[in-house]
């Protein structure tokens, strides 16, 4: 997706960066896995276990199987048992490229490798990995806690060109709550003998309509390039396109750079929400994008261009008051005198 702004959009980003006003837009938080729970209505319809299999198992066409467990973790070690129990290891490697090395079981064989896609620099790294599971014998399977729906229709699985033997999606999918569903070929694991709290599995059923979508992908990606924009434009204005940098997929950005806690910390106060990994929030609509999202990087960014390096609130926003005409900094100030 193109990350050259337009000419109505360069001229947006012109009038927001001169004006340094503040957003009037309600604050924005892209740090939550989960999808809106408002997706599911007021009183999500009471379902089955087997009605949410059956419609994940519809949506995503491949597998043979989906089994439902009230947490991801339970849903590991269920398909650990089950290796098992086919005499083959059950241990389970977990891979998480772009976060470090991978981490082996502390005892025994390795027979499942958990592999994470959302901190991955780019598709060669997960296909890597991927291949050195497989290598190692090992069965694949892809957490879509975060990736599924989100960076394709058909998750990281569809955005790298995975071929899993099971996928993982996790509390996100229930707004939140405990809640986990294995979809996988072959053979499927024992029924759980622990469910889900209904609440959390009518939630899921709910949500996944809405989050199963094209046009779900399509509109995080879009949310991703106006994000995107506007951090490439305002950094590179206030001079700081090597303090905060990005890379991976547009839809699920990484951010980096040696003055990206400092950032964070601003793009808080000025009403977003941001940690490294940058989750779009689903229920903000692409055309109030660039009007919530723009003022608030623009602020932050000419705030971070006269923050003294390596210094933090109060006594670092001296500089910064003066030049952003931020109301906070200037009482924070203010109060620093009146304790003198």
């Amino acid at each position: 997706m193109d990350l050259t702004p337009t000419g109505q959009e360069k001229e947006l980003l012109d009038q927001i960066w001169q004006s340094q006003d503040p957003a009037e837009a309600a604050p924005l938080d892209f740090t939550q896995k989960r999808w809106p729970e408002k997706w599911a209505g007021e009183k999500p319809k009471q379902v089955t276990t087997q009605i949410f299999e059956d419609h994940l198992l519809a949506i995503l066409k491949w597998p043979d199987w989906v089994r439902v467990y009230a947490k991801p973790s339970l849903a590991v070690v269920a398909v650990s048992k089950y290796l098992r129990s086919k005499g083959e290891p059950g241990g389970v490697v977990w891979m998480a490229p772009g976060a470090g090395k991978h981490f082996d079981p502390p005892s025994g064989a390795p027979g499942l490798a958990v592999l994470r896609a959302d901190w991955a620099p780019g598709a060669a790294e997960v296909r890597n990995a991927a291949s050195e599971a497989y290598a190692r014998g090992l069965k694949l399977l892809v957490d879509e806690s975060t990736t599924g729906f989100r960076l394709a229709p058909g998750g990281a699985c569809q955005a790298f060109d995975l071929s899993p033997d099971m996928v993982l999606f996790g509390p996100s999918l229930a707004g939140g709550r405990d809640f986990a569903a294995v979809a996988g070929v072959g053979d499927p694991p024992d029924e759980p003998a622990k469910q889900p709290k209904q609440e959390a599995l009518a939630l899921a059923e709910a949500i996944l309509v809405r989050a199963a979508r094209p046009e779900t992908a399509a509109d995080q990606a879009g949310l991703g390039r106006i994000f995107l924009i506007g951090l490439n434009y305002f950094s590179a204005r206030a001079g700081l396109s090597d303090e905060v940098s990005w890379e991976g997929p547009h839809a699920l950005p990484r951010l980096s750079g040696k003055r990206l806690w400092a950032f964070l910390e601003l793009a808080k106060e000025e009403g977003i929400a941001l940690n490294p990994l940058v989750i779009l929030d689903a229920s903000l609509d692409l055309k109030d994008a660039p009007e919530a999202i723009w003022p608030r990087l623009a602020r932050a960014s000419a705030r971070l261009k006269f923050l003294p390096q390596g210094e933090k609130a109060p006594l670092g926003w001296t500089d910064a008051a003066a030049n952003t005409r931020c109301q906070r900094v200037d009482d924070i100030l203010n109060s620093i005198k009146n304790t003198d």
